[in-house]
């Protein structure tokens, strides 16, 4: 009820599902569940998804006809977007932030996937992302020239709209299963993803979100979070009597050297989570994500017996292009 009067274009087909993980659970001595947003039958999964359905249900309520996305060459976002438009019948530009791919190079993992599906590709050199929006709203003055009415994917508020809706499904899911849903571990980085699961947990209450760090220090998190669930609170006209911090914990200390680079417990977590249980995620957001989660089991620095649920936001395309990240690590 509380979404219904926002547009909307329906991506997902059904709930994801909310699973046990029952062998690596009782090596951790705990219940483990798996919510599976990397299974969904467009564009091989992932988190993004959820965002788009209203991003596009947006362009679409505009009037718009080209969607505009931006990211780095393994961008799940790009490869998501791009199966969306094309799921919809919208022209899509996907504009990577990176030098153009050297002659007869191939595309490896998410840009192989953009290149099957066609879409148009541009490549803005090797700029930082505000430099990167600036090309993309050039691109956008273009095609208005052109008569084309383009839209812009990224406006954080119109995207965690996609997980207050996780949040409602999470529940209702765990609730119908009987599953005792007391923790959940979910990225912290650039907030629409992990701000729309707190908005909507904040107003149904019993959980706590462990928010694992993939990018930012807690302040800098917190002062994009805050904004966010501020703008959520204007667009829905609703404000949760909790409040983030709440029902929230923050870890930094998964992080590493920093965004995009993978720590020995990251990658020791996807071959953890490969090996007993069959799933695969990616370096950059999940594994260290599962690695905070595997470590604060161990050192039961979580209440004892009570059941985890890891928030699998997808990703795993992007593994295909990490393998050089295993190679000098032994396997266990």
């Amino acid at each position: 009820m509380l979404l219904d009067a926002q547009p909307r274009v329906r991506l997902l087909t059904s709930e994801t599902p909310l699973e046990p993980a029952a062998r690596l659970g009782q090596t951790l001595g705990r219940p483990l569940f798996l919510k599976r947003d990397d299974v969904m039958s467009l564009g091989m999964g992932g988190n993004k998804v959820r965002s788009l359905e209203f991003w596009l249900g947006e362009a679409l309520a505009q009037g718009c006809d080209t969607v505009l996305v931006g990211g780095l060459p393994p961008s799940n976002l790009c490869r998501l977007t791009a199966a969306a438009c094309v799921h919809t019948g919208l022209s899509c530009t996907v504009v990577h932030n990176a030098p153009p791919p050297l002659p007869n190079s191939a595309p490896q993992g998410n840009a192989l996937l953009n290149h099957l599906m066609g879409v148009r590709t541009l490549y803005c050199g090797d700029v930082d992302e505000f430099r990167r929006m600036d090309f993309i709203r050039e691109q956008a003055d273009a095609l208005r020239a052109q008569g084309k009415k383009p839209y812009i994917i990224g406006d954080a508020v119109t995207g965690a709209l996609g997980y207050v809706a996780a949040a409602f499904e999470l529940c209702s899911q765990a609730e119908r299963q009987g599953v005792p849903l007391r923790h959940v571990f979910i990225s912290a980085s650039a907030g629409p993803t992990e701000t729309g699961l707190l908005y909507g947990l904040c107003l149904l209450g019993g959980v706590t979100v462990h928010l694992v760090s993939v990018e930012y220090d807690e302040e800098t998190f917190w002062a994009i979070a805050d904004n966010i669930f501020e703008g959520l609170e204007r667009r829905l006209g609703v404000r949760p009597s909790l409040r983030p911090r709440d029902i929230a914990r923050f870890y930094g200390q998964y992080l590493g050297r920093g965004y995009g680079i993978p720590t020995p417990g990251a990658l020791d977590a996807v071959r953890t989570l490969a090996r007993t249980e069959g799933v695969f995620i990616e370096t950059t957001y999940n594994a260290k994500v599962f690695d905070g989660l595997l470590d604060l089991s161990r050192r039961q620095a979580l209440p004892a017996g009570e059941p985890v649920c890891f928030y699998h936001t997808g990703g795993a395309p992007a593994l295909f292009g990490q393998a050089a990240q295993f190679c000098d690590v032994p396997a266990r």
